[in-house]
């Protein structure tokens, strides 16, 4: 009876160790003073913008002082995905192009509308994780 009890104890561990490992994001964590505003762009091959790219993009989330949030949450698929970030007085950009909405938006890159404009994203490389925290600092 002990035996069996060890057991059961032992496969219900691991089935939670299991569990735990099945769950993935990539997560933006703000560090500054100030709130910021971010978005992400992600190979997806099932999304087809305009110009035959496939990858998704999605913003605006909001990150208060101190605050993290998971902006993607499946297992990340690819080592390079692309952000941009702003508040008041700084901007995390980089020399990727793409139209982004001004408002809340989830679309297939290079998707234009009169209620956008280009903006400047950063490459990152997140190599072989599947979970990637990226911290924006002063």
């Amino acid at each position: 009876m002990l035996k069996m009890k060890l057991a059961l104890a032992m496969s219900t561990v691991l089935g939670l160790t299991t569990a735990s490992k099945a769950f993935a994001w990539m997560q933006f964590c703000n560090s500054t003073a100030e709130t910021i505003w971010t978005t992400y762009s992600w190979y997806n091959p099932s999304c087809s913008g305009e110009d035959g790219s496939v990858w998704e993009k999605q913003g605006w989330w909001s990150l208060t002082p101190g605050q993290c949030k998971i902006v993607f949450g499946p297992a990340i698929g690819n080592s390079f995905s692309y952000y941009y970030a702003e508040n008041s007085g700084i901007t995390w950009s980089g020399p990727f192009s793409d139209c982004t909405p001004w408002t809340a938006f989830d679309l297939c890159d290079n998707t234009c509308n009169t209620n956008s404009r280009v903006l400047g994203y950063r490459q990152l490389n997140t190599g072989s994780s599947t979970n990637f925290t990226l911290t924006f600092t002063p």
